[in-house]
């Protein structure tokens, strides 16, 4: 059974929480990454709720709320815990990712869920044992505009190989 309930709908960039674009465009601005934004083809937002324990009343934690950015040869994601101040962000271009959708992994049978690892090099930061190459889970629900974002996704990564 899912431990989490997750909401995905797609918004502007203006949408996007202000702790969340924050931290976004101190990312961008620490690793002078430019106008990545400028030309985004969609971006999206996910909240995550955990499922509530005993019946329904205890257990449930605050929501998380992601939001990824798709440009032609970025990706961005941003989160924030409902915790103010806890908002952060990576990056990562596209000819260095790869992506697994969760239900394709090995752990599912385990941690059932919908969204993917994405495995790549991020900008500014360094895996165990000084690799390049990290990954990190990006929760989707199952709506119609997490789906398209993953398509886009898949299509944006073959191009930016090209």
């Amino acid at each position: 059974m899912a431990k989490w309930i997750r909401s995905t709908k797609r918004i502007t960039l203006g949408y996007i929480h202000s702790e969340i674009y924050m931290a976004i465009k101190t990312h961008i601005t620490e690793y002078n990454l430019g106008p990545i934004l400028d030309d985004y083809q969609m971006c999206i937002e996910t909240v995550s709720n955990t499922k509530k324990k005993f019946f329904g009343l205890f257990g449930g934690k605050k929501p998380r709320t992601q939001v990824a950015i798709l440009t032609p040869t970025w990706l961005i994601l941003g989160s924030r815990e409902k915790k103010e101040g806890s908002a952060a962000a990576l990056s990562v271009q596209l000819k260095d990712v790869t992506i697994m959708d969760h239900r394709d992994h090995p752990c599912y049978k385990d941690v059932p869920d919908t969204g993917l690892h994405v495995t790549g090099i991020f900008t500014g930061r360094i895996g165990r044992h000084g690799f390049q190459r990290v990954s990190t889970y990006m929760g989707l629900g199952e709506e119609t505009d997490a789906l398209k974002f993953v398509g886009l996704l898949s299509r944006a990564i073959e191009n930016a190989r090209l």
